[in-house]
């Protein structure tokens, strides 16, 4: 039987994982990705309130997961709603684990 050809991994996928990551690595960030997982959308307000931030904090904390594609933002009327991407999180972590 033959032994399977060593593959190195999928650079691109290595960096936007580490990105990923890299967004995971604070505490308040990790908060409202829970938050969202568990609530679903949420309003940028109302998120900010049930974790007892700023706005400005929350907008902060939004932009890098934004940046890392871990949420979008969805705009219905005046208010903008945090969206999670379930899916990419799947996909990095799956990654480690598989």
């Amino acid at each position: 039987m033959a032994t399977p050809a060593f593959q190195l991994p999928d650079l691109a996928c290595a960096e936007h994982r580490a990105k990923v990551f890299k967004a995971l690595s604070d505490p308040c960030r990790i908060r409202v990705v829970e938050m969202l997982a568990e609530r679903g959308d949420m309003c940028g307000i109302e998120l900010a309130q049930a974790l007892g931030v700023s706005g400005a904090l929350l907008s902060h904390h939004g932009k890098v997961l934004e940046a890392a594609g871990i949420i979008s933002k969805r705009k219905d009327g005046p208010h903008a709603y945090c969206v999670l991407n379930r899916e990419l999180l799947t996909k990095a972590f799956r990654g480690l684990v598989d």
